[in-house]
């Protein structure tokens, strides 16, 4: 098994035996929630153009309804025939697009994947989700995940050590940081951790008049830039 980091934020392809999984693809510079006078998020630079047509099947994941992970501009730039994988939020969008052959919930994907959150009112964004991959268990959790949620044991954790704060009527803390990071990574017994989600990005709109983001790694984890892999082997 082999991880890339396709961008400096949170998009990933982890290579298999038997498929290509590519996770929250977002390519372009830019991305905005709802409207720009809202949230625009700027970096300085595009990635690819990627050539996935390897000798296996690929698959897209995306984790999250919101541009960063569930971004049109991106998505759109797959074949038609592209297998797409997304939870219920995001499978709301990505199918009012009308342009993918299959979307399949996660429920329906052709690999092992479970949500072990919930969305709810007071929770938009902390959610984890188990991949089972080669029988490892790897948890995916790119703006963070509360320690005290009912977390299994898993191999691996891919997860962000930055601290991103809002004011609560625009969602509060989005990505949890580092310490939560080390706890569940302390509760989930994983051997080893890829950071995700940690991107330096110029924010823009109303989000980014208020936004606090706060930059920490651990020397422990493991830290990629945009085209950078790791395989299973180095990783443990």
């Amino acid at each position: 098994m082999k991880f890339t980091k396709l961008t400096d934020d949170s998009s990933w392809l982890i290579e298999t035996t038997d498929f290509s999984l590519v996770i929250d693809p977002w390519f372009t510079n830019q991305q905005i929630d709802g409207y720009a006078w809202f949230s625009l998020q700027e970096r300085a630079e595009t990635y690819g153009p990627f050539d996935f047509s390897g000798s296996t099947p690929l698959i897209v994941m995306v984790s999250h309804p919101f541009s960063d992970h569930c971004h049109k501009e991106t998505l759109l730039t797959f074949p038609k025939n592209t297998r797409i994988v997304a939870e219920r939020r995001a499978i709301q969008k990505i199918q009012s697009w009308n342009y993918f052959d299959e979307v399949l919930s996660l429920e329906q994907a052709p690999f092992g994947v479970k949500q072990l959150t919930k969305p709810s009112l007071f929770n938009q964004t902390h959610h984890a989700f188990l991949l089972q991959l080669e029988g490892m268990d790897i948890l995916y959790a790119p703006h963070g995940v509360r320690a005290k949620e009912s977390l299994p044991n898993a191999q691996g954790l891919i997860t962000t050590t930055t601290t991103y704060k809002l004011p609560f009527f625009l969602g509060g803390t989005v990505n949890l940081g580092l310490d939560e990071a080390r706890k569940v990574l302390a509760k989930t017994g994983a051997t080893w951790v890829l950071t995700t989600h940690d991107q330096r990005k110029v924010s823009k709109g109303l989000v980014g008049l208020f936004a606090k983001p706060t930059y920490e790694q651990e020397p422990a984890f493991h830290v990629l830039k945009a085209g950078e892999s790791l395989t299973l082997a180095e990783l443990v």
